[in-house]
């Protein structure tokens, strides 16, 4: 009954009646009275979701006390669920996909009991402590999403580069520190989505990213990083967001001219690192591109009018740099430029 607005009263006279019940569907619904507890009895539920619905208090402990071994699916998100994780739910032996997102749960994340786990997305909530070791044995695991929850601490163990199945890891906006596991270019061919923004993370970013890779989002920004993109990066020829914006971040050097062969890319940011000397004219052939943000650096010019053939880009930031020529006109010819700044520079 998702999505309708048929009223649903979630209590004894509904629930007494589905005893044989595999699968529950009541995202973004119009329930009236519930008494979640009861949903323990439906013994050979499945699937369940009961996302966008708004439910508050705790997820009730009741429910532990009947027996949901069968349930593979839980999906809890985009409600006002407070109080801790309860600890049945890291023991459900068939468990698949538990997403708890966008609630207002405190807390530690227990460690699993099972190693059923395929997805896992408990962000934007107000959990603490460190990333539980059992996470890193969840063999078929292909999403990690712990995003925002800012007083998760600790390290980013290189134990996650065992899990070959991994699509997306996002553990962006926290406040984990330590280094960024260099496994991370190269342990999985199906990695699509690495986001380790915003933390406390040091030391350098992968130096190798392996042939054939699936990677298409990129974002170390807001760390404390260092050293040089790898030239390694030329084997990402999926990238379609590259995020280095640091106002933390310390890379150096030139920009690798090898960022011109990763023809996908839709979104580079470069912002606020040491990057020098000139803007290589290989990222004329990023005809994707449609946001280029290079401020806060100490390049130098010219500009070359190769990056007149990005015909799609809408956002250009070249600010807080050391460019000294004339504002060459190709500029004001990019047919889809809708922001342009390139104030504190030497332009004359």
């Amino acid at each position: 009954l998702s999505n309708t607005r048929i009223s649903i009263y979630l209590e004894n006279d509904l629930i007494s009646h589905l005893k044989s019940l595999k699968y529950m569907s009541l995202s973004n619904c119009n329930i009236i009275r519930s008494d979640l507890a009861l949903l323990g009895n439906l013994t050979q539920l499945t699937y369940l979701d009961l996302s966008s619905n708004n439910f508050i208090g705790e997820i009730p402990l009741s429910i532990r006390n009947n027996t949901l071994s069968n349930l593979k699916y839980l999906l809890l998100y985009d409600n006002l669920f407070n109080g801790t994780i309860p600890s049945f739910l890291f023991a459900l032996p068939s468990l698949k996909s538990l997403n708890l997102h966008n609630n207002n749960l405190i807390g530690n994340i227990s460690e699993f009991q099972h190693d059923s786990l395929v997805y896992l997305d408990l962000s934007n909530n107000y959990l603490h402590g460190t990333i539980p070791s059992s996470i890193f044995k969840q063999e078929n695991l292909e999403a990690v999403i712990l995003v925002s929850n800012s007083k998760l601490t600790g390290e980013i163990s290189s134990s996650i580069c065992k899990l070959r199945l991994l699509e997306v890891l996002d553990l962006s906006n926290n406040n984990l520190s330590g280094s960024v596991p260099l496994c991370l270019g190269n342990f999985s061919s199906k990695l699509s989505v690495l986001h380790l923004g915003m933390n406390n993370l040091q030391g350098t970013i992968p130096s190798t990213f392996s042939k054939g890779n699936s990677l298409e989002y990129l974002d170390l920004n807001g760390n404390e990083l260092e050293g040089e993109i790898s030239p390694s990066i030329i084997n990402c020829t999926m990238l379609e967001v590259l995020d280095l914006d640091l106002s933390n971040n310390n890379f150096s050097s030139q920009i690798p001219s090898s960022l011109g062969n990763l023809v996908q890319l839709r979104y580079l940011n470069l912002f606020s690192n040491k990057f020098m000397g000139q803007v290589p004219d290989s990222l004329g052939s990023l005809v994707n591109l449609s946001d280029l943000d290079l401020s806060n650096n100490q390049l130098v010019g010219p500009i070359h009018s190769q990056l007149n053939t990005l015909s799609n880009l809408k956002s250009l930031y070249l600010s807080n740099n050391l460019f000294n020529e004339t504002i060459l006109s190709f500029l004001f010819a990019l047919p889809s430029l809708y922001y342009l700044n390139l104030h504190n520079n030497n332009f004359i």
